[in-house]
């Protein structure tokens, strides 16, 4: 199967429903009937969140950064995942979330088959003793969380790397 199909067929169903069967077929139509998950698929998939406090002004030697040096080699057991920067408050009122205004927050959000697929790729070499990079304001934070319930759309996600990401 390409990659491609692979990560659409992740993509459909949120990373979060990772059966066997979820990787041998295409993604689905519109009109497929939305793939129902069981207790022992929802236990095992995972999410870790990552928020980065950059720098103001160090925006983009964190981008370059991670985009070229902060790569998963072995990407078997991700899903997918998505560094995204924080909207502005002023255009967006309803958020609610307290950043604080001295550095620029990015959010990386990695879905992951399994929480044990994500400490052997990633999780082993973190050691949180070591300081921040020279564009971290602060150390970065990092939870991983376990899906509880989840819903699916109609649109598709993004079915490939985003342009200078290795």
């Amino acid at each position: 199967m390409s990659r491609t199909s692979a990560w659409a067929t992740a993509f459909t169903i949120l990373g979060l429903l990772t059966a066997p069967a979820a990787f041998s077929q295409e993604a689905p139509t519109q009109q497929a009937k939305p793939h129902k998950a069981d207790a022992q698929n929802t236990a095992s998939s995972r999410i870790v969140v990552v928020e980065w406090r950059i720098k103001k002004g160090r925006e983009q030697d964190f981008l370059d950064y991670w985009s070229t040096k902060a790569t998963v080699a072995d990407r078997t057991g991700l899903v997918g995942e998505f560094l995204s920067r924080v909207e502005d408050r002023n255009q967006f009122p309803w958020m609610v979330w307290d950043l604080d205004s001295n550095w620029t927050t990015f959010l990386n959000v990695g879905f992951w088959r399994t929480g044990s697929d994500f400490h052997e790729q990633i999780g082993r070499f973190i050691d949180n003793a070591k300081p921040p990079l020279d564009f971290e304001a602060q150390k970065r934070r990092r939870v991983l969380i376990a899906p509880e319930r989840w819903r699916v759309g109609e649109t598709p996600f993004p079915v490939s790397d985003a342009a200078g990401v290795k």
